[in-house]
């Protein structure tokens, strides 16, 4: 009897090769983090945040997509997803509470440097691309293998110089541009903008392990998908978001708030993900929803030189 049972064991494990091996979860609890954005009961609600993998056109610019100048690599390295378990795929959304996020430690890399001069009409930006509040995780992520389990990201930041130069005063094309995978953008704290996707061209805040402060290198070159919260710092008289940043075609993004203190989302934004109001012209905002950032140009841009 007891090789009988022997046998049909084995025979799953072997004779049903069309099956996908078992793969127990690993106790994420502790790499979690709470969100300020996430408790203000306004929404989206961060428990079932739309899964982005699917928004993304090279054709055209439409609300709630990233107008992507090409499409993501299937190959390029990247999380695996047998191990992710704060995705819900049948109904493509994800859980921000139940995502694991590098924790900080002992890494502390350079101070980080942003320099912004305005001259003539031109605005020169120059970073090294470290954070210059120095909120960065402990790096590299193969310290912890729980979290390297899930994304084999083995980067470890270092100093990258970057300098954009962007118009003074901005204009709006005739028709908006699509967006590279790489840098768009880069916020006041020196750390540059990433797109909302990886290099597979998939959802990189909701597939990818960043840092708890919203960072991740690509290789050595540190980066923000999204914009963290601790970069919304004191707001307007208004409720306002502070400006957290330049994008590339030379208008500002905003935070996360608008007029009143409500948190924007897609359905407040137009196909870019920004608007105009009051005196601070075409702007974009941060969403907790992707694309998070920007969703196409809505000037000419000027991607920065290294």
């Amino acid at each position: 009897m007891v090789k009988k049972i022997f046998g049909i064991v084995i025979c799953f494990f072997v004779c049903f090769k069309g099956f996908a091996p078992l793969v127990l979860a690993d106790d994420l609890s502790s790499y979690t983090i709470d969100y300020k954005l996430c408790t203000d009961n306004q929404r989206p609600r961060c428990d079932a945040l739309r899964l982005g993998d699917r928004y993304l056109s090279t054709n055209r610019a439409a609300k709630g997509y990233l107008y992507a100048c090409r499409a993501g690599n299937p190959s390029a390295p990247g999380s695996t997803a047998s191990r992710i378990t704060w995705i819900d795929w049948d109904n493509e959304s994800w859980n921000f509470f139940k995502k694991p996020w590098l924790p900080s430690g002992a890494f502390n890399p350079v101070n980080g440097i942003y320099v912004e001069e305005v001259s003539g009409n031109k605005r020169v930006i120059k970073t090294n691309n470290l954070p210059v509040d120095r909120k960065i995780g402990n790096w590299p992520m193969t310290q912890y293998p729980i979290l390297t389990r899930i994304d084999r990201n083995p980067g470890v930041p270092s100093m990258h110089n970057f300098e954009f130069s962007l118009p003074k005063n901005a204009e709006k094309a005739s028709k908006p541009t699509c967006v590279p995978l790489g840098a768009i953008g880069v916020t006041l704290n020196g750390v540059v903008l990433f797109s909302a996707v990886d290099a597979r061209g998939e959802d990189a805040v909701a597939h990818e392990i960043v840092d708890k402060y919203g960072g991740h290198p690509a290789r050595t070159a540190y980066h923000y998908h999204f914009v963290p919260e601790h970069l919304e710092k004191i707001r307007l008289t208004n409720g306002h978001s502070q400006k957290i940043g330049w994008i590339a075609d030379g208008f500002p993004i905003f935070g996360y708030y608008g007029v009143g203190g409500k948190e924007m989302t897609n359905a407040d934004l137009d196909k870019c993900h920004g608007h105009s109001h009051n005196n601070l012209g075409y702007h974009y905002h941060a969403t907790i929803e992707y694309p998070y950032t920007i969703g196409c140009f809505r000037g000419i841009p000027k991607l920065p030189r290294r």
